[in-house]
């Protein structure tokens, strides 16, 4: 027995030192690799710079890289939006591997899925094929991109699949994607391109949007002419891409049937699609509180950048039920009011890109023997005509020593879009 026990330790540490060597060899083979990847592909690779033409100095950087010969660059929409939003401040260059820096123009771009093509007026003989086809879930790839504006790097990763519960298609790449590396490529072991990198949540968990869209992109592209693209074509372009995308959206949203889920003794909608999780919490553990509390937050947390200053694309609903035999209905009302002061939904915005809101209180009963008192707040989009946010704060009346408390933000949606989702909500809100 003894004997037994000395060989089974044996043959751990064995099996370890195997699988350490192997892991080494691996780790040396993927390294290989990925040099051999950047060293043909490095002359391909731009650093985009947004630069702030009165002071002469960068605003923000991002990385870009050629698409065929004529001197084609795509990036980030987000990497070059100070220029989009701002072109009498700013203009666009970037800077090639021989840290020769060149102009560079706005063809296209899309906002949805952050994207955009550029022009130079030169010429590469390196650029990147894209890829026609995912790799398969668990294939290598790898990012290359300036984080931090350290220089040109290549991070090896794995290919994991498109995001789930997600309403916009998002490559789950292993690996890190840092700051600087934004617009940058991810290709595959033949150097095709699978995703433009986009976004960190740290921890090596990156995100990447898919080749798809960018091939989408450029065939939208092929009958524009770089020198006619101005301010207002930008903005009509966002316009679009904002209204057709909350069309889309909301469509699934409201064209379904919603779960209801019992909150205290109010009826509530509850995770009403995969793309818009749910979370609950309350203070029953808690000592010495006058009221209970009980919430429940569900949401589409994604966010489509337009600017420094705003974002725009989220819905969320949220609800509280509040009990209490010490507070009566005026007391009740009170936290109700207080809650209208919250900044729920709150995407910030400039005076010069959002309207001040402006709000309509109303009671309103639902056909259900339910009365509510409601506070509407509209604001709207002053560059992107025809798109608003829409807070909507709501209190059940007609309890004794309870209330049920409703909000729902909505983000860049038309008027047509909110009286859609105000009706859906209004029918799926009351007490049992």
């Amino acid at each position: 027995m003894p004997l037994f026990r000395i060989c089974s330790g044996l043959f751990r540490i064995w099996l370890g030192f195997v699988f350490y060597y192997l892991s080494i060899g691996f780790n040396q083979a993927r390294a290989a690799e990925a040099n051999e990847l950047f060293s043909s592909y490095n002359p391909a690779l731009v650093q985009i710079k947004t630069v702030n033409i009165e002071s002469g100095q960068k605003s923000s950087i991002g990385t870009g890289f050629f698409i065929n010969a004529e001197g084609r660059i795509v990036t980030n929409y987000h990497v070059i939006s100070n220029f989009i939003q701002s072109p009498e401040l700013y203009r666009l260059e970037f800077l090639d591997n021989q840290k020769q820096t060149f102009p560079v123009q706005v063809l296209n771009i899309d906002v949805i899925n952050d994207l955009a093509i550029l022009e130079a007026d030169k010429d590469s003989n390196i650029h990147f094929n894209l890829a026609l086809q995912p790799p398969k879930k668990g294939e290598d790839i790898f990012a290359l991109g300036n984080p931090h504006d350290l220089g040109m790097i290549v991070v090896p990763g794995t290919y994991n699949g498109i995001k789930i519960n997600s309403f916009y298609d998002r490559i789950h790449f292993t690996g890190s994607i840092n700051p600087g590396m934004s617009g940058g490529p991810t290709v595959d072991e033949l150097g095709n391109v699978v995703g433009i990198n986009v976004a960190t949540a740290g921890n090596q968990i990156g995100f990447l949007v898919p080749v798809e869209k960018l091939h989408n992109l450029i065939t939208e592209s092929v009958s524009l002419d770089v020198n006619f693209q101005s301010q207002e074509w930008f903005k009509a372009r966002i316009t679009e891409q904002l209204t057709l995308n909350q069309t889309q959206l909301y469509t699934k949203i409201i064209n379904t049937e919603w779960p209801l889920y019992t909150l205290g003794q109010a009826s509530i909608p509850n995770q009403v699609s995969d793309f818009m999780p749910c979370w609950g919490s309350s203070n029953k553990d808690k000592e010495k509180t006058k009221y209970t509390v009980a919430t429940s937050n569900c949401g589409v947390d994604e966010r489509i950048y337009l600017s420094g200053n705003m974002t725009t694309g989220v819905v969320q609903i949220s609800f509280s039920w509040v009990h209490s035999d010490e507070l009566n209905q005026l007391q009740l009302g009170q936290l109700f009011s207080a809650s209208l002061n919250s900044r729920y939904g709150h995407n910030n915005g400039s005076e010069d890109e959002v309207t001040d809101f402006h709000c309509d209180q109303a009671i309103i009963g639902n056909g259900s023997a339910t009365v509510s008192k409601g506070v509407t707040c509209v604001r709207a989009y002053r560059k992107y005509e025809g798109l608003f946010d829409v807070r909507y704060h709501s209190v059940l009346l007609e309890k004794d020593h309870q209330t049920l408390i409703g909000r729902y933000a909505l983000q860049g949606v038309t008027q047509q879009t909110a009286q859609q989702f105000y009706k859906k909500y209004m029918e799926n809100v009351k007490w049992n």
